[in-house]
């Protein structure tokens, strides 16, 4: 089977978030599979045009309007989707990019354009949210918010019409993907973690991780890790201006990690330290006791839960960052805002600390694991499209 997958992202290195689910699926994708993923990238893109990592074949394709509609969001004119019509007016470009003989044809939102020239193969539309919903709680400040926010509802509607199957995060985003926009065929495949980089840390390295950071001997470290975008900024806000003063007295300190850092950069407090987005995630979070998921917003499901869990630190969450995790509920500390600071003074520590053995559901959260059986459910798929349907798939991307 060759799956064919488009998105807006340059997945690799998976730095956070978005590109992490990329490429932790498509790497899974991989083991069952020849996968092949058009990354639209920025003219400032630095990365080699043809490239194959853990078995993906990627192709870096520069698109000077990305940046234009990057442009156009921080200006307040326009969102940032509204590349997805350049994206539209240069499928055929993208199909040329990809090649030809997909069975399968995976595409993110701001690429569905290229279902429509998907001759024979089964269009799968993967959606990180439902982001017509995301757009009431997280839409940027733009002029038109509700004419853009219609628009974003018809691309998504379209996306949904155009495909065969579609793939979510989460069972209440399934759920809304059916009631919004009319979806009948949805498979959830959630979020989750690398399980080829991220394990508990061993005493010597969390005592490195610790002298590299400058972090005090009995401190209490706990980590928040993020990508740029609103329901982490909210969330780093509340902490950095409610939770940690209260803390500081009992020696607490706040590691920050991601795009999200560079919101308080510049600020002095001997108890915040920051870090960018970095592919060594494991190194940085080897110095922390307990991982934080405070958000009260946003769409999907966070990827920082599994990841916390992952490195065995204990994990603080509030119920909404809870969302489509379950199976791993007994192993978090759920907490409304107003008692995390109380539920941090307990100095909760994780499995690894207390010398237990993982949570049990942990594994099938590992992006391997989810990825190689997204690519049994893809066969399966299309196996059972009519024989019609699936001709032509030898010439067509």
């Amino acid at each position: 089977m060759r799956i064919h997958w488009a998105c807006d992202n340059d997945i690799h290195p998976p730095l956070f978030g978005a590109t992490q689910r990329l490429f932790g699926l498509a790497r899974g994708l991989a083991t069952r599979a020849r996968v092949r993923a058009l990354c639209v990238v920025p003219n400032r893109s630095r990365g080699a045009r043809e490239e194959k990592v853990a078995g993906v074949e990627l192709c870096r394709v520069k698109s000077w309007h990305t940046s234009a509609a990057w442009w156009l969001e921080r200006a307040r004119l326009a969102p940032l989707f509204t590349a997805e019509a350049g994206h539209r007016a240069r499928a055929g470009a993208y199909r040329k990019a990809l090649g030809e003989g997909a069975d399968v044809l995976l595409c993110d939102l701001a690429l569905t354009g290229l279902f429509r020239g998907a001759r024979g193969a089964l269009r799968v539309y993967h959606a990180h949210n439902v982001e017509a919903e995301r757009w009431r709680s997280t839409a940027p400040r733009v002029w038109w918010r509700t004419y853009w926010g219609a628009r974003l509802a018809e691309i998504e509607r379209r996306a949904v019409s155009e495909s065969e199957l579609c793939v979510a995060c989460t069972d209440e985003d399934a759920r809304l993907l059916h009631s919004l926009h009319g979806a009948h065929d949805v498979e959830v495949v959630p979020n989750g973690y690398d399980e080829t980089a991220l394990a508990p840390a061993t005493v010597e390295s969390r005592a490195a991780a610790r002298r590299a950071l400058g972090l005090p001997e009995h401190a209490y470290v706990a980590a928040f890790v993020g990508g740029d975008w609103a329901p982490n900024h909210e969330a780093l806000a509340w902490l950095v201006e409610r939770v940690m003063p209260s803390l500081v007295a009992d020696r607490f300190v706040l590691l920050v990690v991601g795009a999200v850092a560079r919101r308080f950069t510049g600020r002095g407090e001997r108890w915040l330290v920051l870090r960018p987005e970095t592919p060594d995630l494991a190194s940085l979070l080897a110095a922390a006791d307990c991982g934080l998921n405070p958000v009260t917003s946003g769409g999907g499901s966070n990827v920082k839960v599994p990841t916390y869990l992952a490195m065995g630190l204990a994990v603080v969450s509030t119920p909404f960052g809870l969302r489509g995790y379950a199976p791993l509920s007994a192993a978090v500390t759920s907490a409304e805002r107003d008692v995390i600071a109380d539920a941090l003074r307990a100095r909760p520590r994780g499995w690894a600390a207390r010398g237990e053995a993982a949570p049990a559901a942990l594994g099938e959260y590992a992006w391997g694991a989810l990825g190689a059986r997204l690519a049994e459910v893809l066969a399966a798929r299309r196996a059972a499209m009519p024989p019609g349907a699936r001709a032509g798939s030898r010439g067509a991307a």
